[in-house]
């Protein structure tokens, strides 16, 4: 068995663990660990089954590090998704073959609330630049080092429908925020186009918007006509052909950096790709 561990408690982690699974070709060997409420629906998970962790491990490094080691044994691997020494610690001293999946990090946030030593990781995956610390870190914990490119794990997107899109999960303040946009920039543009809000955050809309229950979201990208949402990894990778109409609005975060995401996607010198190339599991 293989754990694909994905500590944080919203959509993303459970969205990249599934594409990183898929494109690795591991999808019938691996289980989620997760305490994220989505993992309960299945267009999220699909068919990897789900070990679910307590909430009240969160704040408590010391049980959430004995959880994980009885939660784990006997497991072949653990695939880490984006901290390299948990969310909180809990890796620290964990005794298991581990590789890890690295996005980028605000890589001294995170060392100065996650002090503790890095584990040693047979392979990372890099699926994004990262700081040259946050790289520098890694590459001497790691035996091997390679880029993974997730888009190969995208699905097919479907050119039907003429909206405006708002993709964003939550929480609500940030998607009122992303609505206001949205609503200045039809004023601007004299759009009457209808806009569509991919959102599970019930909240009141202007009209000629329409809340809906959408995932994926990728077979709505190419038949909209604007997108409009955050800087998260998986938004930015399923936008990457759809640049030109895309209007990512970066929000602040505890170690995700939205912020420079989205300055890289304004910058032609560095590609979301960052020069990576596809690649296979290679055990």
């Amino acid at each position: 068995m293989i754990f694909y561990y994905a500590p944080g408690g919203g959509l993303g982690h459970l969205t990249r663990g599934r594409r990183v699974l898929e494109t690795l070709g591991l999808t019938r060997e691996a289980a989620f660990l997760t305490a994220s409420p989505y993992a309960t629906d299945v267009r999220v998970t699909g068919t990897i089954p789900v070990v679910g962790m307590p909430k009240s491990l969160e704040g408590d490094r010391d049980a959430h590090r004995a959880w994980m080691h009885d939660a784990i044994a006997g497991a072949d691997r653990l695939i880490v998704d984006t901290f390299p020494a948990g969310i909180q610690g809990e890796l620290d001293g964990l005794d298991a073959p581990m590789d890890l999946v690295a996005r980028s990090l605000r890589w001294d946030t995170y060392r100065r609330e996650v002090p503790c030593a890095l584990p040693h990781f047979d392979t990372i995956w890099s699926i994004e630049p990262l700081e040259p610390a946050h790289e520098t870190a890694l590459r001497m914990q790691s035996t091997s080092w390679r880029s993974l490119d997730l888009r190969m794990a995208l699905p097919l997107a479907e050119d039907f429908q003429s909206d405006w899109l708002i993709v964003h999960s939550g929480p609500a303040d940030e998607v009122h925020e992303l609505v206001a946009y949205a609503e200045e920039l039809r004023r601007i543009e004299e759009s009457s186009e209808r806009v569509l809000v991919a959102t599970r955050c019930a909240i009141p809309l202007p009209s000629e918007f329409e809340l809906i229950d959408a995932y994926p979201i990728t077979h709505l990208l190419a038949g909209a006509t604007r997108i409009v949402s955050a800087a998260g990894y998986n938004i930015m990778l399923e936008t990457e052909s759809h640049h030109d109409k895309h209007h990512p609005i970066p929000f602040p975060r505890r170690y995700d950096d939205q912020y420079a995401r989205a300055s890289r996607r304004r910058a032609p010198s560095q590609l979301w790709s960052g020069g990576l190339q596809p690649t296979g599991h290679s055990r």
